[in-house]
């Protein structure tokens, strides 16, 4: 028999899921409760026990996955709960009805002996007249225990007398600290006013703003000017290489100027005026470029002299008529020259080799004429051994005239090949 419940057991347990379970056992949990409340662990105390014991059995096997087993503990709660709460239906205790006695009523004389208004049940002085405000009591002349002149019923501290030092007397209370920096008043230098107590308790004065307090600062007037220049002893220093430029227009403010002549209203040493490469204690000829190998002299050439912003040409490169072609003998010299001047100037980074023409034909015409022949010059340069990053042509055609292109000499100066230095 028990073999043939075993399946059938097993199919009734898996119609019911743990949910289910739990919201049945809630129903149980309801029944034991309204038992336990009609008297049941008087009348039916047994199958109240077995409710409550089976009920807990089924969570605690709904808790361990046990859902068979935990639906079988739930048939035995719910059977065990239905019948604790039919046997204690009428087990609870009936109830009597007590008949109301009528309450004693007990009337006080109310009186006041000393006929001051207040009630001897409210006068803490039933003998003696006094205000209602002090509870009939008389009322007392104020005192001043800490006898400082300031009457109790004033003074916040009627048990310490006031410092009398003019600072918030009125209160009765001493301040031992005015100022509340931390520094008491007897060996506070200024016990209104707060301050450090490094500075004895006077606050730290700085009458510029510039962060050094007055006493450290040799210009309490005037502002450091934090520059990073001597900032610790509060002066400005509006020229700190004493070159005699002020720093807002001293391009080197910490270097003084060299003061030899050479660009000295920027306020900069030039150690090496002409750019050549040999600073000036060195070279022979400070402002004029020159190689190392000539002690920083220019270098005498015929037909060219370099400058600091120009390699000069003494004659004119000579091309075709209309053409971009370089002739004479004459004109190999000058280029040959200018390379020479190149190869003696390495300090020289980039020239640019500009084309002119005067304003005789089209001007896109002279425009590309005038192209052509710078290209055609620095052609020649790079054949003669000019590294090609330091060479630019540029045509300018009749744009730059240097003379009047209404005679024929303007005319001759304005059909030119110059040589810039743009970058050294």
């Amino acid at each position: 028999m028990e073999r043939r419940a075993l399946p059938a057991l097993l199919l009734l347990a898996a119609c019911h899921s743990g949910p289910q379970i739990r919201a049945s056992a809630d129903i149980v949990k309801t029944d034991t409760e309204r038992a336990r409340r009609s008297g049941a662990m008087r009348c039916a105390p047994r199958e109240l026990a077995a409710a409550e014991a089976n009920l807990d059995f089924t969570l605690g096997e709904l808790d361990q996955g046990n859902s068979l087993r935990a639906h079988q503990h739930l048939v035995d709660a719910e059977a065990a709960a239905k019948k604790a709460v039919l046997l204690s239906k009428d087990c609870a205790p009936k109830q009597v009805l007590v008949k109301e006695q009528p309450r004693l009523v007990v009337k006080i004389e109310e009186t006041d002996k000393d006929g001051d208004g207040v009630l001897d049940k409210d006068d803490n002085c039933p003998m003696l007249p006094g205000p209602v405000e002090n509870k009939g009591c008389p009322v007392e002349a104020p005192k001043d225990k800490d006898g400082d002149g300031i009457l109790d019923n004033v003074d916040r501290c009627p048990d310490q007398p006031e410092d009398m030092d003019q600072w918030q007397d009125e209160d009765g209370c001493p301040e031992p600290d005015n100022d509340g920096d931390g520094v008491r008043d007897l060996a506070d230098k200024c016990p209104n006013e707060a301050g450090p107590i490094q500075n004895l308790g006077c606050p730290v004065k700085d009458k510029d703003g510039d962060g050094i307090p007055d006493d450290l600062d040799r210009c309490p007037n005037e502002p450091e000017d934090k520059d990073g220049f001597q900032d610790e002893d509060g002066c400005p220093d509006l020229d700190n290489d004493a070159d005699g430029i002020a720093d807002a227009q001293d391009k080197c403010p910490d270097k003084p100027e060299d003061k030899d002549g050479f660009e000295d209203e920027d306020g900069c040493p030039e150690l090496d005026n002409d750019g050549d490469g040999l600073n000036d204690d060195k070279d022979e000829c400070p402002n004029q470029p020159g190689p190392i190998d000539n002690k920083g002299c220019p270098k005498k050439y015929t037909l060219v002299a370099v400058t600091k912003d120009k390699i000069e040409i003494k004659k004119q490169i000579k091309f075709a008529t209309g053409s971009a072609r370089i002739i004479g003998a004459e004109s190999q010299l000058i280029l040959s020259e200018v390379a020479q001047a190149l190869k003696d100037n390495p300090q020289i980074k980039r020239v640019r080799v500009e084309g002119h023409t005067d304003s005789v034909g089209a001007d896109l015409m002279n425009l590309k004429l005038s192209q052509k022949r710078a290209d055609s010059v620095k052609a020649a340069l790079l054949n003669l051994g000019i590294d090609p990053g330091r060479l630019e042509a540029v045509g300018f055609g009749e744009t730059k005239p240097i003379a009047s292109n209404s005679t024929a000499g303007g005319r001759q100066e304005n059909r030119r090949t110059e040589f810039n230095i743009i970058e050294q």
